[in-house]
C-alpha cells in the first residue's frame, strides 16, 4: 500500500489499520449468495446470510433474534472511522434493520468465519 502510513492520520489510527490487516476479516462485497458469515463478538454470536435480495442477520437477542434483513455499513475501530463493507476481527460492526433504523454497534468482534 503506497499511501500507508497515511500522513494525515493519527499514529493510533495508522496502528489500528495495520492491526486490522494482520487480524483479518471479511469483505461483504465478496460474500457470494448462499454463503454465510459467523461473527463471534464478545457479547453474542451473529450469523450474516447473503441472499438474492441482500444481507440477513440473526443472533442478537434484542435486535435480530431471527434472520432479519439488514444493512451492514462496515466496521469501526472503536470510534467514528468506518471501514466500509468490512467485518473485521478486533473491530465493531455497524448495522441497522428496518425495525431498528438507528445504528447498532456490536461488541468487539473476536472471530469471523465464512461458511
Amino acid at each position: 500500500m503506497s499511501d500507508f502510513p497515511h500522513p494525515n492520520w493519527d499514529d493510533a489510527v495508522n496502528a489500528a489499520v495495520v492491526r486490522n490487516e494482520v487480524m483479518g476479516g471479511a469483505d461483504l462485497t465478496q460474500l457470494a449468495v448462499g454463503k454465510m458469515l459467523i461473527v463471534r463478538c464478545q457479547d453474542c454470536t451473529l450469523a450474516v446470510d447473503r441472499r438474492e435480495d441482500g444481507l440477513y442477520i440473526s443472533g442478537h437477542p434484542e435486535f435480530c433474534p431471527v434472520f432479519t434483513k439488514c444493512t451492514i455499513s462496515g466496521s469501526n475501530y472503536g470510534g467514528s472511522m468506518l471501514k466500509m463493507h468490512w467485518v473485521g476481527r478486533g473491530m465493531f460492526m455497524e448495522f441497522h434493520t428496518e425495525a431498528h433504523p438507528k445504528r447498532i454497534v456490536t461488541s468487539e468482534i473476536l472471530e469471523v468465519t465464512e461458511v
